[in-house]
């Protein structure tokens, strides 16, 4: 990533996943609002994030800032979630907890370097969309794979009760095997002592 600030990086990042910038400075009714950098959420995630520099920005006015902001959608009768990241020196616990009665809060810290991208990500992870691992060949067909590894000359019959049975489990195939076996046994006479 080329962006040089944690504000860049965090805007470049939820910009990729479909955020849109909010120019400043940010009008709720008649207010105006001053941050670092705001977005709104793609359709799904209809979030406003604020994106705040705390080493810009002095703690007792980054929280004043949030709560007014919070109590102006209030009024306005926003229905969108308030999302507030910090970049930079983590503030004290207590403006942490302020702000957290008003907004969700996302301390991402000043990652650098190309490792400081992941760990951004990681951080901002709640707000990005999910990726899932491409599935395998033998996770996305298991039937398939199973006829695979029984060897070619298996008896039809046998591979056939091992294949319809496997969806039920091991036990199920153990037993239909051995109802196989009992039909092509003879039986032994019971032995008496």
């Amino acid at each position: 990533m080329t962006s040089s600030t944690p504000i860049e990086r965090v805007k470049a990042i939820l910009s990729a996943a479909g955020y849109r910038p909010v120019p400043m400075p940010l009008q709720i009714g008649s207010m105006p609002f001053e941050f670092d950098a705001a977005l709104l959420g793609p359709e799904r995630a209809p979030d406003l994030v604020i994106v705040v520099d705390t080493i810009e920005e002095r703690e007792v006015r980054v929280r004043q800032k949030l709560v007014a902001l919070s109590r102006a959608l209030d009024v306005m009768g926003s229905r969108r979630p308030l999302t507030a990241i910090l970049a930079g020196p983590r503030p004290a616990a207590s403006t942490i907890d302020a702000i957290g009665r008003v907004c969700r809060v996302l301390s991402v810290g000043t990652p650098v370097g190309s490792e400081g991208d992941g760990a951004l990500r990681d951080a901002l992870a709640v707000l990005l969309p999910l990726r899932l691992p491409v599935p395998s060949d033998a996770v996305a067909d298991p039937m398939g794979e199973l006829s695979r590894q029984i060897p070619t000359d298996t008896d039809a019959t046998v591979r056939e009760a091992i294949l319809s049975h496997a969806p039920q489990g091991g036990e199920s195939v153990e037993q239909a095997l051995k109802r196989l076996l009992e039909e092509v046994l003879p039986k032994q006479p019971e032995e008496r002592s």
